[in-house]
């Protein structure tokens, strides 16, 4: 006998209140990773009524540095699932489980901050911990536009080439780059991320070759 209960269960509705809710959700999870990146340096500047500020400056340059870095790198993130998700008409379950662990990754970063800043210099593991992060991230976010593109969930979708999702993946592969650098040079550390720099220019010139070729 089949089980009433099991059979030819309806496939749970997805409204535009249930899309809300996870961009919602997200935004609320990235607010609070991205004050948690300052944590540690603010117990530090404690400790400047017993020396000085320049000397706590000097002491946390490279925390600082870091700390800028984390708090460029996480806006940057939540700008493109903002640009993402306002382009969304829909989700699928497949979707929500990327975005979570997407979130795992911005919860990571202010983690990875830490075990980088707090390491020492050329530590290779807390550097491949950092980068491996950021990629995982940005890797997850190319990933769901390409299940909301294949799923017809973007406003944009007709416009939307396969050149557009590859030229996505450009800033992945620059950021891998990065973190090939950082591992055989470890003292270079975060400064490998100044490749992400030359993305944008790029993207712009693919986008621009690719409006000349359709007109």
């Amino acid at each position: 006998m089949t089980d009433p209960v099991t059979s030819d269960a309806p496939s749970p509705i997805r409204t535009e209140r249930g899309l809300e809710r996870l961009i919602f959700f997200s935004d609320a999870v990235v607010a609070i990773a991205i004050t948690l990146i300052v944590l540690p340096l603010v117990d530090s500047a404690r400790e400047v009524a017993d020396t000085s500020t320049s000397k706590f400056l000097s002491d946390n340059s490279y925390g600082l540095l870091a700390a800028g870095v984390s708090f460029v790198v996480i806006s940057s993130f939540w700008r493109e699932h903002h640009r993402l998700f306002e382009r969304a008409t829909g989700y699928t379950p497949l979707l929500v489980r990327l975005n979570m662990l997407w979130l795992l990754c911005i919860v990571a970063l202010p983690l990875a901050t830490i075990l980088d800043v707090y390491s020492h210099r050329g530590d290779r593991l807390a550097i491949g911990i950092y980068l491996g992060v950021m990629i995982a991230a940005m890797t997850l976010s190319r990933l769901a536009e390409l299940v909301l593109y294949r799923a017809n969930l973007l406003a944009d979708a007709p416009q939307v080439t396969t050149l557009d999702i590859a030229v996505r993946w450009i800033s992945v592969a620059t950021v891998c780059l990065a973190l090939t650098i950082a591992l055989v040079v470890p003292h270079v550390g975060l400064w490998s991320l100044l490749l992400w720099i030359a993305v944008g220019p790029i993207e712009s010139m693919i986008k621009r070759r690719k409006s000349h070729q359709t007109t």
